[in-house]
């Protein structure tokens, strides 16, 4: 039988059209690009390296001192029995013929080979490279896993088997809610959830709260491969509550942004299951999140009192940044009525654009209802630029930011706050808050949330601030959580 009849040489095809003699586009076969060290074909007499596999054939690596083997093959009419090795595997036996050499300079060439009777078996090879993955990310996860202190990791899964068994009876407590009837449903919904929260309330903070002392000592990696571990196992517990999705995932690009805060304002039961609305209660009802909604009414009385202690035929101007949903705003619109009609100015700054057209909305609707005759300003501007150059007016009467300076280092946060500061008038005054050292929630806010602040004290604070303006008096809202820094000029 001749060659022509032996070899599988059609590495493309075509498919004729109904036109005489035109052609579609030709479709060939893959290549496999692989490691030359891992893949080879060898008999008796030679080795060559591979670079490439398709189903017809195979590209390989020649060097320069076997130049005159491919040469004397190239002439050679009969196919040669190779073996296939792959990964140190013998994959298979098969003929192939040299058909051609290609970019040869002085140190090598490529040859390809194209294959004789059977076609190369691609997916084995493949499967051998993928399981070969497999092994080493496993070698790589008993490595790491290794480094993980065993009294983190038996607290870590000591709480996935908690929060396990919690989940599949809160399950079954959902199958009895009412069908029938919406508001029966929501209030059997409620009813739970609050239950529930207030037991995560006084159990999780025992567990979470030690978890530092298994951490003692450890490296940066050991540290990170730790969060890793423990992220991984209460994953699916803790994720599917919105509050703690978007802390964890950061949609707007950072934890805390003004959907969280408005969650915290809303006190809402939202979630897909009744577990994943318990623990949204949980996250917006703990410290930390109680603290935010104190924040808001803590920033509501300042701008009262401004108000209160002006004359009411004084123009007064109120600047926020890094507003958020200026829910302290929106409070001061709702609840202070006998303020309508007054010269008052209010600007809010954010970076996030989203942010601040929430605000937007929220702020005029509330104007168009209440025609309060207060303006409004929403300026979009990075939070950089007015530490690098300044704000453009230097006649504010209260100039506030609620959670910008958690994220600020302690240069940054003085170089923002000078700056800043120069915006007021005499007798102005520049409220900065910070979370305190002392929230309980730091733990499992950093190692689950993965929502990193900068926590400061009352002395810290003073510190910082001291060359700022003319006092600094530090003040905070009932729960001692969030900290309030008010410097005078």
């Amino acid at each position: 039988m001749s060659e022509s009849n032996t070899s599988l040489r059609q590495e493309s095809f075509y498919i004729p059209s109904n036109k005489k003699d035109s052609r579609k586009k030709l479709v060939r076969q893959d290549r496999w690009a692989v490691d030359p060290e891992q893949c080879y074909i060898t008999n008796d007499d030679f080795t060559f390296e591979v670079n490439n596999l398709s189903t017809f054939g195979c590209a390989c690596l020649v060097k320069k001192e076997h130049f005159f083997i491919v040469n004397n093959l190239l002439n050679q009419p009969d196919p040669i029995l190779f073996k296939l090795i792959y990964s140190n595997i013998e994959t298979q036996e098969v003929s192939l013929k040299l058909v051609r050499l290609e970019g040869a300079d002085e140190h090598a060439c490529l040859a390809g080979f194209e294959v004789v009777n059977m076609p190369i078996n691609i997916e084995r090879c493949k499967a051998i490279s993928d399981s070969n993955a497999i092994i080493l990310m496993q070698k790589k996860y008993v490595e790491q896993s290794n480094k993980i202190p065993m009294a983190f990791k038996a607290a870590a899964l000591e709480l996935k088997e908690w929060f396990s068994n919690l989940q599949n009876q809160i399950i079954e407590i959902e199958k009895k809610a009412p069908v029938d009837d919406a508001k029966a449903n929501e209030e059997f919904r409620l009813t739970v959830a609050e239950t529930i929260s207030d037991y995560l309330g006084e159990f999780l903070p025992k567990v979470y709260t030690q978890l530092p002392n298994t951490m003692s000592n450890l490296t940066k990696e050991e540290t990170e491969l730790c969060t890793l571990f423990i992220r991984q196992q209460l994953a699916p517990f803790v994720y599917g509550a919105p509050f703690a999705s978007r802390a964890y995932f950061k949609p707007r690009g950072y934890a805390g942004d003004y959907e969280m805060m408005n969650h915290l304002y809303r006190n809402e039961l939202v979630g897909k299951t009744l577990f994943d609305q318990c623990m949204h209660k949980y996250f917006i009802d703990e410290p930390a999140g109680q603290a935010v909604k104190n924040r808001g009414h803590y920033l509501f009385s300042k701008i009262k009192q401004l108000v209160e202690a002006t004359p009411a035929t004084k123009k007064l101007k109120i600047l926020s940044i890094a507003s958020g949903p200026a829910m302290e705003l929106q409070l001061f619109i709702k609840n202070c009525p006998e303020f309508y009609g007054r010269s008052i100015e209010i600007t809010c700054i954010d970076q996030d654009e989203e942010s601040l057209k929430h605000a937007q909305k929220q702020l005029i609707s509330l104007e168009h209802q209440r025609k309060t005759g207060y303006k409004f300003f929403f300026s979009n501007a990075a939070i950089k630029n007015i530490i690098v150059h300044g704000l453009p007016d230097q006649d504010y009467d209260l100039i506030y930011s609620a959670g910008l300076f958690d994220y600020f280092t302690d240069p940054v946060a003085q170089m923002a706050a000078k700056q800043i500061f120069t915006g007021l008038k005499p007798d102005g005054q520049l409220i900065i808050g910070n979370f305190s050292k002392d929230n309980p929630c730091v733990p499992f806010m950093e190692y689950v949330l993965d929502w990193i602040l900068i926590y400061r004290s009352k002395n810290d604070l003073s510190k910082l601030f001291n060359e700022v303006g003319s006092s600094v008096n530090v003040e905070q809202e009932p729960l001692g959580v969030n900290l309030f820094a008010v410097i005078k000029k």
